[in-house]
């Protein structure tokens, strides 16, 4: 089997945000406000091929090339309020750039003459190359105004190969080992300009004219401090060892074996070297370094009443290296009211998680009960620690490490009919969440950070009832979740958000007229409304209502349907994201896609093969 295929697509994203965000430090409450919009260009060329080869042993090989043009403008207005401060920025911007890359892929599997044994393979090589340039004035209360331009350039070639060999070494025991080896190589270049030349016409800040490509002079007005080119070389080996146990149920309804694993076994034992050549500024470093950080895993399942009943858990340790430029001592404060430092004593993070699930298909009328819980534990985490200056409003990055924190979540649901025709049915979840957020928070004046704890609890539950008869079909839904989050600070004051909504959903299907073919004509709409409560930002506290609708009718015996989709009629449709850790609580709005009605035409067509 084989195909290739061909596309050019151009597209156009629009993103209107805000976001409200409060510092937790003590004696101080910070609060900003940001409101952006950006829009993006892309235009997108696309070629791949995928091949597909089963006999005399199963080759899959897939190639895909693409090449795409970009461009975009945005803008920002940040304001931020404390009791000794307020500040302000204004930030217009513009980005135009290009990339392609070029990918291919091979993976198959053979057995080497027994049964018993089999050997799997992966092949892949890989190219991306991405270049662009980007313009920004900011206009700061406190700094005043500064302009940046920016050349970018990024290179990455890479290479991965893996090679797996699995054996039956006894009855239902398996025993199978694998090595991938990785290589690639980066080159990264960011030098950042200060055009002293202002802008041109109506008196806006003239962004059009002070991209790197549209200045006659660099050196003499680059940024060297802030500009860094990098070389990286890295390398990775992924040895695993594995040992499983299958076994097997017998299915009630299609009176069949189906086999799975009982229990799981694995330990990975990877080896990561990284080299960086690094230069910014005067600084000139070439650094390493090698970590070797092994994952044990281990699964369990049991599986009785015929599949119905389903029970699973599963264990593992997991290790993420640091990235190498973090360990870089370096400064970065090319962005006004942002200053990023790197932390040569930086170390790995490591997680300890635990899982577990049931379900039970036993009861009556096909119900059925779910039950999940999950544990995870952070050893060593990689946060950002904060240092604020109230004087000025800067705000200083550097990651260190964290421990202690661990998050908790449990979920319960459960579906039934209702009566012997099961023209009702009704479905109930719960769930709950437990987290325990560290993180390093810096007060003015101190010369090391501490480590500051927020504690979240999370409480959720959903519910809907369904009557189905032929082809009507009418569902009422309902949602409640509570964010309770409370902190060490003396001066912490305990936050409550809630979220709930609730509506319905219909649908109706009619009938062939009488003596006629004609039919299938689907009516349905659904109506929600969505409410937020106790958001600091009075804007998040809102009832958005929504309304969708949409008509549909199959032609040609069903092998072409026309449709009408109206979506969001009232236009009401917004998305909220709320969080809250030890640093900080923020609450950010996007505009979501505008309502809108669309015409869908679909012809459905299937294609046998000739018979030999």
């Amino acid at each position: 089997m084989t195909y290739s295929h061909f596309a050019s697509v151009a597209s156009t994203d629009e993103q209107a945000t805000t976001q409200r965000c409060e510092r937790f430090i003590e004696g101080s409450s910070p609060t900003s406000v940001t409101e952006s919009f950006n829009r993006t260009g892309n235009r997108r060329w696309t070629v791949n091929n995928h091949l597909v080869l089963r006999l005399p042993a199963w080759v899959d090989l897939y190639a895909n090339f693409d090449y795409a043009r970009r461009d975009g403008n945005s803008y920002s207005v940040f304001d931020e309020q404390s009791a000794s401060l307020s500040i302000s920025q204004r930030t217009v911007g513009i980005s135009e750039g290009r990339q392609w890359n070029a990918k291919i892929d091979v993976q198959g599997s053979v057995r080497p003459g027994k049964q018993k044994s089999h050997m799997d393979y992966y092949v892949s090589v890989a190219h991306n190359r991405d270049e662009g340039e980007q313009a920004s004035r900011y206009d700061t209360s406190s700094e005043g105004c500064r302009l940046n331009s920016s050349s970018l350039f990024n290179r990455t070639t890479r290479g991965v190969v893996r090679l797996g060999y699995g054996h039956e070494i006894g009855k239902d025991i398996h025993l199978g080992f694998s090595d991938m080896l990785y290589n690639g190589h980066t080159h990264t270049r960011d030098y950042l300009y200060h055009p002293e030349r202002p802008g041109e016409g109506d008196g806006t800040p003239g962004i059009t004219q002070i991209l790197p490509s549209q200045l006659d002079i660099l050196t003499a007005i680059t940024d060297f401090v802030n500009s860094y080119e990098s070389h990286t070389d890295n390398w990775q080996n992924d040895f695993t060892i594995h040992l499983n146990r299958s076994t097997c149920y017998i299915h009630p309804l299609v009176h069949m074996k189906v086999n799975y694993d009982r229990w799981r076994l694995e330990l990975k034992l990877p080896v990561h070297h990284d080299k960086l050549h690094y230069e910014r500024g005067s600084l000139d470093t070439l650094a390493r370094q090698t970590v070797f950080m092994p994952e044990p895993r281990f699964w369990f399942r049991n599986v009785w009443k015929g599949g119905q009943r389903d029970f699973h858990a599963h264990v593992s340790f997991s290790q993420s290296k640091p990235v190498l430029l973090d360990r870089i001592d370096f400064r970065d404060d090319s962005r006004p009211l942002v200053v990023k430092l790197g932390n040569p004593d930086l170390k790995s993070s490591a997680v300890t998680h635990l899982d577990a699930e049931y379900y039970d298909r036993t009861g009556r009328n096909q119900g059925m009960y779910y039950l999940s819980a999950s544990f995870d534990y952070h050893h060593r985490d990689v946060a950002q620690s904060i240092t604020y200056n109230p004087s000025t409003g800067v705000t200083i990055y550097r990651p260190m490490n964290v421990s202690g924190a661990y998050n908790a979540h449990t979920n319960f649901s459960t579906d039934h009919n209702i009566g012997e025709k099961r023209y009702w049915s009704w479905h109930v979840n719960a769930g709950a969440d437990f987290s325990s957020s560290k993180d390093h928070a810096m007060l003015q004046g101190q010369t090391e950070s501490h480590v500051n704890t927020v504690n979240t609890l999370t409480l959720n539950g959903g519910a809907n009832i369904r009557f189905s008869k032929n082809s009507l079909n009418v569902r009422a839904v309902g949602y409640f979740g509570w964010r309770h989050s409370d902190g060490e600070m003396y001066d912490f004051s305990t936050l409550d958000a809630f979220d709930y909504h609730y509506g319905f959903e219909a649908s109706y299907t009619t009938p062939a007229l009488f003596g006629t073919k004609i039919g299938g004509l689907t009516l349905a709409a659904d109506a929600t409304l969505y409410s937020r409560r106790g958001y600091g930002s009075g804007e998040l506290n809102t009832n958005d209502f929504i309304v969708n609708a949409s008509v549909s009718q199959p032609f040609c015996k069903g092998k072409l349907i026309a449709r009408i989709e109206a979506f969001d009629l009232l236009h009401q449709l917004s998305n909220t994201l709320y969080i809250v850790n030890a640093q900080g609580r923020t609450e950010t709005w996007y505009r979501s896609l505008p309502h809108y009605v669309m015409v869908h035409v679909v012809w459905h067509f299937n294609r046998n093969p000739v018979k030999k």
